[in-house]
């Protein structure tokens, strides 16, 4: 379902607007939810870590009802990477010849995970291993070089037998968790999904209302429907990622067989529209609530991450190399979502210290001319004092016109 120019208009300014805030988890566009039932009506729909009833919640904090008159939906999500786990089917957690898609792989020391497909690498030709930065690239000091193991450390791998791979590339940021690593030729390779057949080649992008399927490591061939698109904030250890990606729940919201859309070690798995086998999606989140209605699963979009790696499904020609100098720097952060943007009549000085990073603490002394006056200047903003003791403060043209005089009472 294609969303209307409204719809992303209002998206855009939906990111701009919370997108900063510490409780916000994700803002996408997705189906609109009334009593855990799943309607038709596509929405713009805010994330929290935690949705509390509208009476215990800050006036001041309150999300709107609509934004330029899309609707506006309030769901709570809180997100993690699927990690390495023991629950796998036996035939995809062993040693297997040929190497390809839905087995366990794992860096040398890390757990276990999934392969999501074969790709070849657009600098070299070399053909590589495609899975998620967190499953490649899991241990702390992982670097460029590094063996990675199939079947994954967890499901028995050793670095004396089963080193099939080097770690080449990885990324973790906006456009996604994702890395490869070029194969070393000690066994076969097959493109084909294991347990699907099924030989990925052209990749599109998500729309709301997708069914897609992924063949993973611990759950198998499953399939899902695309429940949101937008972009979601996912804790990796103690740091809080943005990815751009999309969300999927069961096909029946209520789930009544208690399926299993994903478990720990289906990262890396790509998501696909079963009809037209074409890629959507690279696997990187799920959900710990055994709750049957609490399943979803999160994957960055596929194409993003081909581009930003210099990896291609196809194998690549010698006279279509690229510059090996294009290839990303993978420490790269992820920028940062946009600060509010500020009403017509200009910020408050709340918005701006708020904006900018201040401590409720800071904001909690705005009635004391010395401290007041410190944090302006600790976030950038001109203060001077005039001739009757009144703080007149400079903003950022961009954001306010001119002076604001300020008065604050004797505390």
């Amino acid at each position: 379902m294609a969303e209307t120019e409204a719809v992303q208009r209002a998206y855009q300014k939906a990111l701009r607007a919370f997108g900063h805030r510490p409780e916000v988890t994700g803002v996408d566009i997705g189906y609109k939810y009334q009593d855990g039932r799943r309607g038709e009506q596509v929405v713009l729909r805010v994330h929290l870590r935690e949705k509390l009833a509208r009476d215990l919640v800050d006036p001041a904090q309150l999300l709107p009802a609509e934004i330029d008159g899309v609707p506006l939906d309030v769901i709570q999500g809180h997100y993690t990477p699927s990690g390495g786990g023991v629950l796998a089917l036996a035939a995809r957690r062993r040693r297997r010849d040929p190497v390809q898609p839905g087995l366990s792989i794992s860096h040398h020391l890390g757990t276990a995970g999934t392969i999501g497909a074969i790709v070849y690498d657009r600098t070299d030709g070399a053909p590589c291993i495609l899975s998620n930065q967190h499953v490649l690239a899991e241990a702390a000091l992982a670097e460029a070089g590094d063996q990675i193991l199939q079947p994954g450390r967890i499901d028995g791998g050793r670095r004396d037998l089963d080193a099939i791979a080097r770690l080449r590339r990885m990324h973790l940021g906006i456009r996604g968790d994702a890395a490869i690593a070029a194969l070393n030729q000690s066994r076969q390779t097959r493109t084909a999904l294991y347990g699907s057949d099924i030989h990925i080649h052209q990749t599109r992008r998500a729309q709301v209302g997708d069914l897609a399927a992924k063949s993973g490591r611990s759950t198998g061939v499953t399939d899902g429907r695309v429940d949101g698109v937008g972009r979601f904030k996912v804790r990796y250890g103690f740091q809080d990622h943005w990815i751009e990606g999309f969300k999927l729940r069961t096909r029946d919201r209520a789930n009544p067989g208690d399926l299993e859309l994903t478990r720990h070690g289906d990262s890396g798995a790509i998501w696909y529209d079963p009809v037209t086998q074409e890629g959507l999606g690279l696997h990187f989140a799920g959900e710990d609530n055994s709750a049957p209605a609490a399943e979803f699963a999160l994957a960055c979009h596929l194409d993003a991450v081909l581009d930003e790696l210099l990896v291609s499904l196809t194998p690549v020609a010698p006279e279509d190399f690229i510059d090996p100098g294009e290839v990303p720097d993978p420490a790269d952060p992820p920028p940062p979502p946009a600060p509010p943007a500020p009403p017509p009549g200009g910020p408050t000085l709340a918005d701006l210290l708020s904006a900018a990073g201040a401590s409720e603490e800071t904001l909690g002394h705005l009635d004391r001319d010395d401290t007041c006056a410190a944090a302006l200047r600790e976030h950038g903003l001109r203060v001077t004092s005039g001739p009757d003791g009144v703080l007149e403060i400079e903003l950022d043209p961009a954001q306010a016109r001119g002076k604001v005089r300020i008065t604050f009472e004797p505390g």
